[in-house]
């Protein structure tokens, strides 16, 4: 009986499923037998040794790119120790940084802060199994299996293309590797060797990240010595922003930041009107306050205000191709304001 309840358990988990009979399976099976000479055997092999990952599903639920306020997100990344090892990490590979901007035209601060962002510049480079990302997602992912059950396709012809036991290759919670976490079908079209041993690296090779994340931006329209983000003032775009000749298309950025201020709390005053006076939710208001009862306030109390602030920009070539990289403005915003610390 203990036995058949921790059977129960596990499969109520999904700690346990035989992906190599889901319903799915067949038609990626087909496409790696058929179009790519792959073993069917092998494959079912494979299939079932993948475990479904449920932190997976929850994580691809919420990013943090598209549920968190730019404020918490940029501080994210734009923290003192981030910024200190990515400078350090130029220095350390300054003959390198050269040869790649010289040759692709993408400066060494722009990568180094790709890098930061995505790996911490390699220290965090994943802990799922590729393959569990890739068949959790393919098959019960429905809003976005389409995507991926071609790069799962992808990381079967990956590994063997490179030698690599795909059971044990590591990566994101949504199946990116390496130094620059790049996804299967990436790291086939867009990966170098550029250290020239015959196989491109992402995972080990500095070299080999490094000018790999040049080319993909390369690839995705980026321009030498080109804008990135400019400034606007809303309703003086023509004042404050001037269009390069050889720009190819722009696209308009609004982001909204909170500017930190206080506040001495007067004679009659009521949290509400503060609130209100000061363009901020209540609850907001007493949340960074730390205000359990609004009506226990008092005269000459000093209060913290974070009063929204939109910021307006123009991202031109160069920032489009940084969403090649990731869809996320936020992303994008990120990465060039934490290459300019290293400036």
């Amino acid at each position: 009986m203990k036995y058949l309840f921790l059977l129960c358990f596990l499969l109520s988990n999904n700690i346990i499923a035989n992906y190599s009979q889901h319903p799915e399976a067949k038609e990626v099976i087909e496409t790696l037998v058929v179009d790519h000479g792959f073993d069917e055997n092998y494959i079912i092999k494979i299939f079932e040794t993948a475990k479904k990952q449920d932190r997976i599903l929850e994580s691809m639920s919420s990013p943090a790119e598209f549920t968190w306020t730019w404020d918490r997100y940029k501080k994210l990344f734009l923290e003192d120790k981030r910024i200190a090892n990515g400078k350090k990490f130029i220095k350390e590979n300054s003959t390198l940084f050269d040869q790649v901007e010289n040759e692709f035209g993408v400066p060494k601060e722009i990568i180094t802060s790709i890098l930061g962002v995505e790996t911490r510049y390699g220290k965090i480079k994943g802990s799922y199994r590729v393959l569990d990302s890739l068949t959790t997602l393919g098959f019960d992912f429905p809003r976005r299996s389409k995507f991926f059950k071609s790069e799962l396709i992808q990381f079967f012809i990956l590994t063997r293309e490179n030698n690599l036991d795909i059971n044990s290759v590591q990566g994101s919670y949504a199946g990116a590797m390496g130094y620059g976490q790049f996804i299967s079908s990436s790291y086939r079209a867009y990966a170098i060797d550029y250290d020239d041993d015959g196989y491109a690296d992402l995972f080990n090779s500095i070299p080999d990240a490094v000018a790999s994340i040049a080319n993909y931006l390369k690839k995705h329209g980026w321009k030498r010595d080109g804008v990135i983000v400019t400034q606007v003032e809303l309703n003086k775009v023509n004042k404050t922003y001037k269009h390069p000749s050889n720009l190819n298309k722009f696209i308009p950025l609004q982001f909204t930041e909170g500017l930190e201020g206080t506040y001495f709390i007067q004679e009659g005053d009521s949290l509400l009107s503060i609130a209100i006076n000061n363009n901020i939710k209540l609850e907001q208001l007493m949340s960074m306050n730390n205000i359990k009862d609004p009506n226990l306030i008092k005269s000459g109390q000093t209060l913290l205000l974070i009063k929204p602030k939109d910021l307006y920009f123009i991202g031109d070539d160069n920032f489009i191709a940084i969403t090649k990289y990731n869809r996320s403005h936020f992303y994008a915003k990120a990465v060039y304001d934490l290459s300019l610390e290293f400036k």
